[in-house]
């Protein structure tokens, strides 16, 4: 071969190069905004995520945030009187004043007072340093108490603490509720006192003022700081204790025990006692988990032991380490499903008869295990925004279901809560899930589909929008920089602004703080074929709303099978995108797993061809042109020689 066919193939060769990677520049843009790295691709591999052996061992070490020092602390001395079924207390409270400005009085939630007349909650006396203290019972009920310090020790200058001795007794009111005793005779006998929310509780002091929200019978209005406690209950010898924390010690005597527990930071003391509970337990990565059960659903009580293993396993690697030692799950005859409290959950008796894989016994224990990181690892306000809890552990359902049982079954799962939710809002309209208690008490009716079922398809679309991996590593940030801290939902959404470092208000904005149904449709699909494929065009179209942006998730059908995207839809009532596919498309289907909540006027539709070059003419033309560009710039070399 000579020199110069040499050149001239050399050249030809460049031609053809430069030719083909002119192609894609002369070619309609793709849209590839939706490959970014923390978005989840076309790949359903890339939606599962397995638990990572190597960022969960990591993760097992607790959290090195520290608290300010000292924090509040409770000693409760309580003696159970079965009989009359009146428990009687001494509390000394060192509370210490975190709160950045002086306080004048302290206010303590009184929560045994809603059940009046059937129960009662009576202070009977307060002292400081040994001396009565004024105090008064207020509010509807006489739910609140009101410890007046300018007339003792002073006001309270911010990090510094006063100790006050609280005498008190409590009616416990005969009822199937998380505060309550009951007895049953038949099918079998079970006697027992669930003792949730019982005690003076100091409420919660922030820029907002003091917290006094009033017990709810219809959901939570919990909220309190956290606190250690350590707490003895003097009940019947017979009686078993579940209780928050751990057993310092069990001492007998007269026909009576002491149960003496100790906590770490905590957000409430909780116990049941009955001389009718089996127990049994696991140790789970450092966690102790006892279950306790009637005799009669021994199979059921061993069931809340496997579900508790799992979603320690699970709920702890992806969201944080739970963070104490033990776990108490007690079956309780009451009417709800489940109730939860820091370390103990209660679990509705009606529930064991079915122990099956994915039954209600065992959602209920995930949902209330789920509670354990919020509202407790991470405190929220259960009055004011229970959404953000509720949401979140019936979120943590659809977790468990993953995890355990598959992709398929976590699909199901979560297609009955979202037909639940189409279903109500059809006949019923939208409403934003961020209000409190007194607007969910003023519409019954409204509370479960929002604050339970819309609340945890909004975590879960979150979870789509992001991709599992930068979800999970957004909790565990959210773990560290807010655990045994309070939070609301805009500190919610600074929380994942700052994992992320990007806004998101484009999904607050609608999906937290607004309302109403975004519908979304298709027009205008057709392709053509180029030299890299395929290329795919539609058009987007906001209808019936105030146009949004979103992450919208596109499926292409092939000759070969589907192809996934994900494409950005701006705040424009239409967006036009064009994607490439590998092989001849036939239809564009629009969110085909229903990942958002948007209802689709034209979610499917066919592909129409534009003509065009055919592949083969169009690589003989480049290779043709690319020979006469070649021959072209030797000829011009030769004449400048």
């Amino acid at each position: 071969m000579t020199l110069r066919l040499r050149k001239t193939l050399w050249m030809s060769f460049f031609c053809l190069l430069v030719f083909s990677i002119a192609i894609p520049v002369l070619t309609p843009s793709l849209n590839t905004t939706g490959s970014k790295d923390y978005r989840m691709a076309s790949s359903a591999v890339e939606r599962e995520l397995v638990i990572n052996n190597d960022i969960r061992a990591m993760r097992e070490s607790k959290n090195s945030r520290s608290l300010p020092t000292p924090i509040t602390n409770y000693t409760i001395d309580v003696f159970l009187q079965e009989l009359s079924h009146i428990v009687n207390g001494l509390t000394t409270i060192n509370y210490v004043n975190h709160v950045g400005i002086g306080l004048k009085e302290l206010y303590f939630h009184l929560y045994p007072n809603a059940f009046k007349p059937d129960a009662y909650l009576t202070v009977w006396q307060v002292e400081y340093q040994g001396a009565p203290l004024a105090f008064t019972m207020e509010g509807t009920g006489q739910r609140l108490l009101r410890v007046d310090l300018l007339a003792g020790p002073g006001e309270l200058t911010p990090e510094n603490n006063v100790t006050l001795t609280i005498m008190w007794e409590v009616m416990v009111p005969e009822s199937k509720d998380r505060f309550g005793w009951f007895h049953r005779l038949t099918p079998f006998e079970f006697l027992a006192y669930n003792m949730g929310n019982w005690h003076p509780i100091v409420c919660v002091y922030d820029d907002r003022g003091w917290h006094t929200a009033p017990y709810t019978f219809m959901g939570e209005s919990f909220y309190s700081d956290v606190a250690t406690y350590d707490v003895s209950l003097n009940v019947p010898d017979e009686y078993i204790v579940a209780a928050t924390g751990e057993i310092l010690d069990v001492s007998s005597g007269s026909g009576r025990r002491v149960w003496h527990f100790t906590t770490g930071p905590v957000r409430d003391f909780t116990w049941c006692a009955s001389p009718d509970y089996d127990t049994s337990s696991i140790l789970v990565e450092g966690v102790n988990v006892t279950s306790y059960f009637v005799a009669d659903h021994t199979t059921g009580g061993l069931r809340t032991l496997e579900v508790a293993q799992e979603c320690l396993e699970i709920f702890g690697s992806l969201f944080g380490p739970y963070a104490w030692s033990s776990l108490r799950i007690v079956e309780a005859d009451f009417w709800a499903g489940g109730m939860e409290y820091p370390q103990l959950v209660m679990i509705g008796q009606s529930l064991y008869d079915n122990p099956e894989e994915i039954s209600n016994l065992a959602a209920v224990t995930a949902h209330e295990i789920g509670h354990e990181w919020i509202p407790f690892s991470i405190g929220t306000d259960s009055y004011t925004e229970p959404w953000i809890d509720e949401g979140f552990a019936s979120f943590c359902e659809y977790v468990w279901v993953e995890y355990v049982y598959g992709q398929s079954a976590r699909a199901d799962y979560r297609l009955r809560d979202l037909e639940y939710y189409w279903n109500f809002v059809t006949g019923n309209g939208d409403v934003s899930i961020n209000q409190s208690m007194l607007f969910w008490e003023s519409e019954p009716f409204r509370y479960y589909p929002f604050v339970y079922i819309k609340a945890s398809l909004v975590y879960d679309m979150l979870r789509y929008q992001l991709g599992n991996a930068t979800f999970y590593q957004a909790w565990q940030y959210i773990y560290d920089h807010a655990l045994h801290q309070n939070i609301r939902a805009s500190t919610l959404q600074q929380l994942f602004e700052a994992a992320l470092g990007e806004s998101l208000d484009w999904f607050f904005d609608q999906w937290v703080f607004g309302s109403g149904v975004v519908t979304l449709s298709l027009s205008n699909g057709s392709y053509q074929q180029s030299m890299l494929g395929w290329l795919v065009s539609f058009d987007l179209h906001q209808i019936e709303s105030e146009p949004i942006a979103l992450w919208v998730p596109i499926t292409i059908s092939t000759s070969m099978g589907n192809e996934s995207f994900w494409v950005w839809m701006s705040s424009d009532p239409i967006t036009s995108h064009t994607l490439l596919v590998t092989q001849e498309p036939l239809t564009l289907m629009l969110d085909p797993k229903q990942s958002l909540l948007c209802r689709y006027l034209t979610s499917s539709i066919p592909l129409t061809v534009i003509p065009g070059i055919p592949i083969p003419y169009a690589i003989a033309g480049g290779v043709g042109i690319a020979m006469v560009l070649g021959v072209g710039i030797l000829i011009w070399r030769r004449r400048r020689k």
